[in-house]
């Protein structure tokens, strides 16, 4: 039986989200236009790659809240909603000649809101040659510095020019497989050791809360559960922290994470 994995194509209206689907099913099926809101309801189309059914799903293009009032665009903003409560993963296109914008911030929010896995995609390379690497620089500090509880490795393209199809699908493939399985006891602890060894928490109030096992619960989305004592105490940084450095040490990318801190709790209960 073929597995299946539901892929929504989201950003801001103009990004090349309709080549990017084009491309990527081998199709001309989702219209490419420059002009704002060719793309009103969501086209649809599978693609089989290796074991897994990829259901691609080409959505509208979403305005940042103060324009999304407009007929035309609430129906968009209706219908990505329903389908973004209902994948599994998403491809997120920014404008590579562009700055990030305010448009982009608030949809990036609303897919971590949602707890989806996120894969960042990069478009309009051909348009940055020469300041490809100042823009590569300039896209990864910006998703390092705000958003602690995910590691994303941005990827450039132009869609138009070097779309890099079996790439993007292998990437979605390995988010399907790392889906299906739960990470050891022994791994995770492994790597709880080595985040205490390099940082412990903070002295609250005279005393330090202490972490004393670490155990991974759900894959879809990712959580953990870390057991322990004086957890509530536990501050802000610490725990933006302690989430960055799981994600770095067992390697988790493109992948949204979620740490319950839990105060005297048999872990194994």
């Amino acid at each position: 039986m073929t597995a299946g994995l539901n892929v929504c194509i989201i950003g801001k209206p103009n990004v090349g989200k309709s080549t990017i689907f084009n491309k990527i099913t081998g199709s001309h099926t989702s219209e490419v236009s420059e002009i704002s809101g060719t793309t009103v309801y969501p086209i649809e189309l599978s693609e089989k790659f290796k074991d897994l059914k990829i259901n691609l799903i080409d959505l509208g293009g979403l305005k940042k809240k103060s324009k999304s009032h407009e007929k035309k665009q609430k129906l968009i903003t209706s219908e990505t909603l329903k389908k973004l409560n209902m994948s599994d993963v998403v491809l997120f296109i920014l404008d590579g000649s562009d700055e990030i914008t305010k448009n982009d911030k608030q949809l990036f929010r609303l897919i971590l809101n949602k707890l989806k896995n996120i894969i960042v995609i990069v478009n309009k390379t051909d348009l940055i040659k020469e300041k490809l690497k100042k823009k590569e620089e300039y896209f990864k500090y910006f998703f390092e510095k705000n958003f602690p509880n995910i590691l994303l490795k941005p990827i450039f393209i132009s869609a138009l020019k070097n779309i890099k199809r079996e790439f993007l699908l292998n990437k979605l493939y390995d988010i399907f497989k790392n889906s299906q399985k739960l990470i050891k006891n022994k791994d995770v602890n492994n790597v709880l050791k080595s985040i205490l060894a390099k940082h412990q928490p903070v002295f609250n109030k005279k005393s330090r809360p202490t972490i004393k096992f670490l155990r991974h619960v759900n894959s879809k989305p990712f959580i953990f559960k870390a057991f322990g004592n004086r957890l509530t105490s536990l501050s802000k940084d610490y725990k933006n922290y302690f989430v960055k450095q799981v994600l770095l040490k067992l390697n988790i990318y493109n992948q949204i994470i979620v740490i319950k801190f839990i105060n005297n709790k048999n872990p194994y209960s």
